[in-house]
């Protein structure tokens, strides 16, 4: 998880088109890491641990507000059926899963704040 955010900074911050691409990979490499281990955990279910919300999800919708900001601000779509369909289907449910939804920012209000926050 540590990678993913560390990545998403990194591509947030570059300087320059190789520094981009340099987090842009790294990034790419962390989410098929998280795709598998989902994969392995989910057993048949919605959730990293199966059926239920558990801490690995949570930990991991962390990662979903900055990731939509940094998809809306470069154009690249890192989450994609192609390479990570059950992280796309499980970030689905998971920000429309009861308990979440309340409190998870819309994708549209996550970028909302990035540009005020950064000014762009």
């Amino acid at each position: 998880m540590v990678q993913c955010f560390e990545s998403i900074d990194a591509a947030a911050g570059a300087k320059d088109e190789a520094g981009r691409m340099m987090a842009a990979g790294s990034l790419i490499e962390c989410l098929a890491a998280l795709e598998e281990g989902f994969q392995k955990s989910n057993k048949g279910g919605d959730f990293f641990g199966g059926q239920n919300i558990g801490y690995i999800d949570i930990a991991c919708g962390a990662i979903l507000g900055p990731l939509s900001v940094i998809e809306a601000f470069s154009g690249m779509k890192f989450l994609s059926p192609e390479t990570t369909p059950g992280l796309v289907q499980w970030a689905e449910i998971f920000r429309a899963h009861e308990a979440v939804k309340p409190y998870m920012p819309t994708v549209a209000e996550f970028i909302g704040f990035a540009k005020q926050k950064f000014n762009v």
